[in-house]
């Protein structure tokens, strides 16, 4: 990585305190924070300085270190999350009067109570998916989705500076948005490597971001709290390629993905060339 120089044109800001790799906040919400976000991401590979916005400053500064991320093996991660999700299939069999998700300690309308080891919020998240809401459409693990074909236009980065105006959208509705700079060489690595301040898996989906770096040309450009926004120069644009992706979305355990909201399909659906992908954690 280059040297610390951190990019020019900053605000006030501070450093984390004995954060690693290193982590800078700006001290208020910025003015035009997509347009000091891009010139950052300009600087970035001459400064080592990655930068992300956040609604409100949401990191510790002390995570997951690269080689962390490096062994984390994102085919078998995400198919261990699939044989968990799929337990769920039988159990809903087995109590037919279930219509809501239940008190792990009640009796559910069949009069039958929940086994102990069901009262894991993982699993009660993906029972509630499938409560009234079809589920992803896969009987066998289908292994991670292809690659897609590279789109025509920008690059990767320039969508991503072109989706930020998009995600701003949805701050600046309710909230502002400060800068922070994170000394990591790709934005996949930025939830695991800041102390993400959230209930989200980071240190495997940093590893899953960075296999949707290179397959979709993926960018971390945002947290929200526990929200992350992604943009992606290559979605998906066939529904069947959008469902294999849908599923990898659905297997992070996202709360917005895994609470019964949305149909599988219609979720899947919505993939489609959409290049703002965005997920939350309780």
């Amino acid at each position: 990585m280059s040297v610390a120089r951190l990019p020019d044109g900053l605000p006030p800001g501070r450093l984390v305190a004995g954060s690693a790799p290193g982590l800078w906040i700006s001290d208020e919400p910025v003015v035009a924070p997509g347009g000091l976000w891009a010139a950052c991401q300009a600087q970035q590979h001459s400064t080592g300085w990655c930068p992300v916005l956040m609604a409100w400053p949401c990191a510790s500064g002390s995570g997951h270190r690269t080689a962390e991320i490096d062994a984390v093996d994102v085919a078998e991660s995400l198919h261990e999350s699939w044989l968990t999700y799929r337990q769920t299939a039988p159990l809903l069999a087995s109590y037919p009067g279930l219509t809501a998700l239940p008190d792990p300690a009640a009796a559910d309308s069949a009069g039958h109570t929940w086994p102990p080891d069901l009262a894991d919020l993982a699993l009660l998240a993906d029972l509630a998916a499938q409560l009234g809401h079809p589920g992803p459409p896969y009987t066998r693990w289908p292994g991670l989705a292809a690659p897609a074909e590279p789109h025509p236009g920008p690059p990767p980065d320039a969508v991503a500076r072109a989706v930020v105006g998009q995600m701003l959208h949805y701050f600046t509705t309710r909230f502002t948005a400060y800068l922070a700079l994170a000394r990591v060489d790709r934005s996949a690595d930025l939830p695991a490597a800041v102390g993400w301040e959230a209930d989200a898996p980071a240190l495997e989906l940093s590893a899953l971001l960075r296999s949707w770096e290179d397959r979709f040309g993926a960018r971390v450009i945002g947290f929200e709290g526990s929200s992350v926004f992604v943009s992606v120069a290559s979605p998906p644009l066939t529904s069947r390629h959008a469902a294999h992706v849908a599923l990898e979305h659905v297997l992070t355990g996202a709360s917005n993905l895994n609470d019964g909201t949305f149909p599988f399909p219609d979720y899947a659906e919505a993939l489609r060339g959409e290049r703002l992908w965005s997920f939350w954690w309780d």
